[in-house]
């Protein structure tokens, strides 16, 4: 991973320095997973959970992506994801389809961050 990539995720407020320990520093394998990131299935199954009425599905979807952004030192998705969590748990299933928004901007902030790696020289 470049200099210029590590500056572009903090930027973009990932938290590369506790994320990376979790990787017991190991950059490469890092820069791996993060590179699959696009492709997780959890995003994309939130909003037909949602469309369809399914707490259960909208919860499922909601904290798997919470967890692989949390372990991939995604902050604000983590953070947008975990009030879904918490709205959807609390009941409060309109609200979480609102806040459904957060997490749409702020996985299309990580995924053009994501492929830009391939626009930085790598």
């Amino acid at each position: 991973m470049t200099n210029e990539q590590m500056k572009a995720l903090k930027g973009g407020g990932f938290d590369l320095e506790k994320t990376i320990e979790r990787f017991s520093g190991n950059v490469d394998m890092y820069e791996r997973f993060l590179k699959k990131f696009p492709n997780d299935e959890s995003f994309a199954q939130i909003a037909p959970a949602f469309a369809a009425n399914n707490r259960e599905a909208a919860l499922n979807a909601a904290h798997t992506l919470k967890g692989v952004s949390a372990n991939l030192g995604m902050t604000a998705l983590y953070e947008a994801c975990s009030n879904t969590v918490a709205l959807i748990r609390a009941d409060k299933f309109e609200d979480a389809r609102a806040s459904c928004a957060e997490i749409d901007r702020t996985y299309h902030d990580v995924c053009e961050i994501i492929n830009s790696f391939g626009r930085l020289g790598q």
